[in-house]
């Protein structure tokens, strides 16, 4: 399908070696190479999204069905937030933080908040995501040489207002792609790809820090971990029960994790290898959505999956997420 400024996604229903218990769809999107970040606004009903390595942003209105983009053109794009009581978003370039405005003609579509990671310039803002108490956390990771990322150059942070001065939360990391918090905002769930391992903290909202490390489930373990292209934590959110999902980059599939009893509960399965990120979505927050990506992929690889770079929707679940938190930031709008 054409990708016009105001579209409707083409739904392509249970693709060929689709197994029926696993309820998903896919939403194509011809010009979406690198799809991440996937986040709900349940006060708009609107699902937002980035494609990193085209720099852009993504809105698909639940209401309305329009699909709406805008290229930033200023770097790798791979974090998107919403902001409570704003029409204005947050979005993570490079490992630059900034207000955006959709509106606006690029560049005078940002204003610059905040830069993680000064000194080292290679470095990326892979993931972020707003806590209980709207600050936002957000993790770099170490700059790309070929395929394999330089170890122990990033770090997690926080910023909160009215400064958004950056927080060293956690250093040295490698690459930051996964942040979430239990039910009750006592842990943050936290993934570093290069450990190959579930983390978490015990966390304290009311003051914003982290403590106690320990693992959650060590995914090398595992025999499907062992496959020569060794699949990768690359998101994780939580659902209404309390369990975590989390994407396999390299590994086509989604898995649901008891964090109480460390054990992997369920396994679904995508037609496409390259598994980015996760987030609920919906009115009901019953569909999880699981952006794919075509990044680095020979045009072999792409003909054998053919809708990698699609938004897939899993429903049917027999769960649910729980809404997002959104970024605090007073009259955003005015910044």
């Amino acid at each position: 399908m054409l990708l016009a400024r105001h579209d409707t996604p083409r739904h392509t229903t249970e693709p060929r070696n689709h197994k029926l218990h696993y309820h998903f769809e896919a939403l194509e999107f011809t010009s979406v190479t690198d799809a991440k970040s996937p986040v709900w606004d349940h006060d708009a009903n609107i699902l937002y999204w980035v494609d990193a390595l085209n720099q852009t942003v993504h809105a698909l209105n639940y209401t309305s069905k329009q699909h709406s983009h805008k290229h930033i053109g200023m770097g790798e794009l791979n974090v998107v937030l919403p902001i409570a009581g704003s029409k204005r978003l947050l979005l993570g370039i490079q490992s630059f933080v900034y207000l955006f405005d959709w509106d606006e003609p690029c560049p005078f579509c940002l204003k610059y908040i905040a830069a993680l990671d000064k000194g080292s310039p290679g470095n990326i803002l892979n993931e972020g995501k707003a806590d209980s108490r709207g600050r936002f956390w957000g993790g770099t990771r170490g700059p790309l040489y070929g395929s394999s990322i330089l170890q122990d150059q990033g770090a997690l942070y926080s910023l909160e207002q009215p400064k958004f001065e950056p927080t060293v939360q956690l250093k040295p990391v490698s690459a930051t792609n996964g942040i979430t918090w239990s039910l009750n905002n006592s842990i943050l769930y936290f993934i570093d790809s290069e450990t190959k391992k579930i983390d978490a903290f015990d966390f304290d909202a009311a003051k914003g820090r982290i403590s106690k490390r320990r693992t959650i489930l060590n995914l090398a373990e595992y025999s499907f971990m062992k496959a020569s292209s060794t699949p990768v934590a690359h998101s994780v959110t939580i659902d209404r029960n309390g369990y975590l999902w989390v994407a396999l980059m390299h590994g086509g599939a989604v898995i649901r994790v008891n964090p109480e009893t460390k054990k992997i509960v369920g396994k679904y399965k995508l037609p496409v290898s390259r598994i980015t990120s996760l987030s609920w979505a919906g009115p009901n927050l019953e569909e999880l959505i699981v952006t794919t990506s075509q990044r680095n992929m020979e045009k072999e690889e792409i003909e054998k999956e053919p809708l990698s770079g699609a938004l897939y929707i899993l429903h049917k679940l027999g769960t649910g997420g729980v809404p997002d938190h959104k970024l605090s930031f007073n009259d955003a709008d005015n910044f």
